[in-house]
């Protein structure tokens, strides 16, 4: 919960503690961080005639702080694979089923395909509403009954990492993509440990738009009674199961 912000007040991500502290702060924008700098040596000579100036400065980098605070990659942004943890199988895990699927979509009918383990075990499950499909990556309009084939592909045989096309496809309603990390490496941190600390590792969905481009994490939902990842997604690109580091 956000508390209201007072003079005096720092501003921190989701907490307002107290005690007077003006100056520079990460993220801020520049002309608010020299403002900060100026206002220090002002009040320093005339306390009392400072508390507005205060108050206009935690109004200009109030946006910019809780900007910071909401966003989970700490200010936006990509970040390149070398800085993720990807998840891998374990050893002597069962093989996928099949590592490239392709199935017809239908505009106006609910849709739902799996990729599943050698064991019959889902491995992955991508849920689609009837009416996500509108239009195709063209941009050309879909009406009720037009058909689409989406492919689903296994990036690496050795990570939840998967491929949908076409690249592009939006859906009007957002679609489901769940991942089962049931046979997942327990090593999930990547040190070559495992022990707590994988415990405490968070990882989840992140999407690439373009190959070679960075990641951008979404926002999921672990179940780990179930060993499921979920998360919305609004379109068609690649996507994998990681952390960061």
């Amino acid at each position: 919960m956000r508390h209201a912000v007072a003079a005096g007040d720092r501003i921190r991500c989701g907490i307002a503690s107290s005690g007077a502290e003006i100056g520079t702060a990460r993220g801020l924008p520049r002309d608010v961080a020299g403002l900060s700098a100026s206002l220090r040596s002002f009040c320093e000579v005339s306390p009392m005639r400072c508390i507005r100036p205060i108050r206009l400065l935690l109004l200009l980098a109030l946006p910019a702080a809780m900007a910071a605070c909401d966003n989970p990659n700490g200010g936006g942004g990509l970040v390149p694979g070398e800085e993720l943890v990807f998840l891998r199988p374990a050893p002597h895990s069962p093989y996928l089923a099949t590592y490239d699927t392709s199935f017809v979509a239908v505009a106006g009918q609910d849709r739902e395909i799996r990729i599943r383990y050698t064991n019959g075990d889902d491995c992955l499950r991508f849920s689609l509403d009837g009416d996500a499909l509108t239009r195709r990556p063209n941009g050309t309009r879909m009406n009720a009954g037009d058909t689409i084939t989406i492919r689903i592909r296994v990036v690496d045989g050795g990570y939840f990492n998967f491929e949908f096309q076409p690249a592009g496809l939006r859906f009007a309603e957002p679609a489901e993509l769940r991942v089962n990390y049931k046979f997942a490496h327990p090593d999930f941190n990547g040190d070559g440990e495992v022990n707590g600390a994988d415990a405490d590792f968070q990882f989840g969905w992140w999407r690439q738009e373009m190959p070679g481009q960075g990641w951008e994490r979404l926002r999921s939902v672990r179940m780990d009674d179930q060993n499921e990842v979920r998360a919305s997604i609004g379109g068609f690109t690649r996507y994998a199961l990681a952390g960061g580091t």
